[in-house]
């Protein structure tokens, strides 16, 4: 008899798991999401529905897009600076309403469904308490559509026959300590209640060695801020002509603004979809630069936030693409804002352990970015990696390194700014006689010495030193945390100049006339360097940070020319950084950006954000 019994409960059990059919009706009607992740929802999904976990369990989209392009935004909204008027763009969205915006927008809700079961009693559907915030419940009737909000009754006809059910995403998670992105539906049902656990998808950074499909730069639209910008197209168009990329893939957007990878960062969101393609949104995170209200020069100015980042709301928000908006004004004086720009906000590539990659950016305990933005992005999908960037002006992450391909294990390597490098590439070039050559040639610099020159200025090379000792400390936490080993680097020559804090405050006025650092945030900067509270002094690229440019895909690299001494017409810089590169699949194309970016410390890459495919659009099965 227990043989039998044994036989029986396997059997039963085989049911369940192998042939996708229930042994024994459960009390109720029952629900299902697609727990197993194959696009639809059938009796396979019935096994481990009740709680998500990494390898099984039913996900949503977060619906932040404009798929009927309702969100409009005026001439007026434009003009106001007003923070009410960042709120209210930000609001709209597909899941700000409870209609259905279009047929494009049924594909982002997530499939659910209550299997046709005998039954003379209606029933109800629901959403765990306070979990209305994150979502929405939806039922289909008759082929249309009909939001239930957080709770709905479904008739007993409805539930003889079986309902078509949908769960709409109306948020990112934010902070994992207070919301894990999980909601739980439950069906009740003829005395019995029956629940499905969904988790939200998280929002993944795009790597640069995906290939764009769209790349965005800036077209100055005032007069006096497009001095270099011709050059600096014309360089940026073969640079994508070279990567084989049509010409339509560059969107070109008026703005003075030019630095567009400092006001938003592209990342996607995907669940699994029919036929085993998933369903991608890209969620763009407009940065948290946020200015307090204050007096400047005897003019008040009211609080505001980046008017750049708009842009994500009038030029780029549309079908599958949606934005976020995180920032909070409760700032400690830590908060240095122009860590809130994006520029500091990357990702390394997938390596072992961390198969969709990890976020990458700088901060320290004295000079840190936005503390909710942050949170935001650790609270994804992987422990950020984080690095010293204080030592910086600017005080971004893409300042010194940048992801390439690799021919070794992992499939990527960092090219990376070594200070030493380009001395020794100066001391070989007076060693072979070459002495007289003369740096940032045929450039607007004023100081432009020989070789020689240089050489002999003792803080010159200090400078350099202590910049390359910066850059070390980056690279022990970055070659720790990914297991690359330091002969496996690519190092480039980049010569840094150097501030204190006299210096900086004198300089105010060249360094903010591009806005890539604004004069608050150089005045707070400078102010806390003074008390001691910021490092003695600041770095920017003094020759052009060559890592600073652009992955096209196809292992092009768009990187700004470096303006080296020139021996025999060969620009030595130029010509070192392609013999580092000779073992990779990278070939570079040189774009001019000396004058449009590199004069107000940024360059080709702070100056361009590319959507690229995404890191892992499965990233479940990751």
């Amino acid at each position: 008899m227990r043989r039998v019994l044994a036989a029986t409960a396997v059997a039963a059990l085989t049911s369940v798991i192998f042939t996708g059919v229930p042994a024994q009706a459960a009390p109720g009607a029952t629900l299902l999401a697609d727990t197993n992740r194959d696009g639809g929802v059938d009796w396979a999904d019935q096994a481990g529905k009740t709680r998500w976990t990494t390898t099984r369990g039913a996900i949503f989209l977060p619906n932040l897009d404009d798929d009927a392009k309702r969100c409009e935004v005026t001439e007026e909204d434009l003009r106001d600076r007003a923070i009410a008027v960042d709120e209210r763009l930000a609001a709209c969205n597909d899941a700000q309403d409870d209609v259905l915006n279009g047929p494009q927008d049924a594909q982002d809700l997530a499939p659910l469904r209550t299997m046709p079961r005998s039954t003379q009693a209606g029933g109800t559907i629901e959403l765990g308490a306070n979990q209305g915030r994150y979502a929405r419940l939806w039922v289909e009737r008759n082929g249309t559509w009909t939001s239930l909000g957080d709770k709905g009754a479904l008739t007993a006809a409805e539930l003889r026959k079986g309902v078509k059910l949908g769960l709409e995403g109306k948020d990112v998670i934010r902070d994992k300590a207070v919301w894990d992105g999980t909601v739980t539906v439950t069906l009740k049902s003829g005395g019995g209640t029956d629940p499905v656990q969904l988790r939200v998808a998280p929002l993944i950074m795009q790597n640069d060695l995906k290939a764009p499909s769209r790349v965005v730069t800036s077209k100055p639209i005032s007069p006096g801020l497009d001095a270099g910008y011709p050059e600096f197209l014309a360089g940026l168009k073969a640079a994508v002509k070279a990567a084989n990329l049509p010409d339509e893939t560059l969107q070109i957007v008026e703005n003075d603004d030019r630095w567009f990878q400092d006001i938003f960062e592209p990342t996607t969101a995907s669940m699994p979809g029919p036929n085993g393609r998933p369903q991608v949104m890209r969620v763009l995170l407009r940065s948290a630069n946020y200015r307090p209200g204050m007096e400047f020069e005897g003019v008040h100015y009211p609080p505001a936030l980046r008017p750049a980042g708009r842009v994500v709301f009038s030029a780029l928000r549309g079908p599958d693409v949606g934005v976020v908006q995180q920032y909070t004004p409760d700032r400690t004086e830590a908060v240095d804002d122009s860590l809130n720009s994006t520029g500091n906000y990357e990702s390394l590539p997938p390596y072992r352990g961390h198969e969709l990659g990890r976020p990458l950016f700088g901060s320290t305990a004295g000079r840190m970015p936005d503390p909710t933005f942050a949170r935001m992005i650790g609270s994804q999908y992987a422990d950020p990696v984080v690095i010293d960037t204080s030592w910086l002006a600017v005080g971004h992450s893409d300042e010194t390194v940048h992801a390439i391909p690799a021919r070794n294990a992992r499939g990527w390597t960092l090219m990376v700014a070594d200070p030493r490098l380009a001395l020794d590439v100066l001391r070989k070039a007076t060693k072979d006689g070459h002495g007289g050559a003369v740096l940032f040639e045929g450039t607007s610099e004023r100081d432009k010495p020989t070789i020689d020159q240089a050489l002999a200025d003792q803080e010159f090379l200090r400078r350099n030193e202590t910049a390359a000792k910066h850059i070390d400390t980056q690279l022990a936490v970055l070659t720790r945390e990914t297991g690359l080993a330091d002969r496996e680097l690519v190092r480039v020559p980049v010569l840094f100049q150097e501030f204190r804090w006299p210096e900086l405050t004198a300089a105010a006025g060249e360094l903010t006339a591009s806005g890539r650092i604004t004069r608050e945030q150089l005045t707070g900067l400078s102010e806390r360097m003074r008390r001691g509270e910021a490092p003695e002094a600041v770095f920017v690229a003094h020759s052009a940070g060559i890592p600073n440019g652009i992955s096209l895909g196809g292992g092009v690299f768009g990187a700004p020319d470096p303006h080296g001494p020139r021996v025999g017409g060969t620009d030595l810089f130029q010509a070192r950084t392609e013999q580092a590169l000779s073992g990779t699949a990278v070939k570079i194309k040189w774009v001019e950006d000396w004058d449009f970016l590199h004069a107000g410390a940024g360059e080709v890459h702070c100056g361009t954000t590319a959507f690229r495919e995404p890191t892992r659009a499965d990233w479940w099965r990751a």
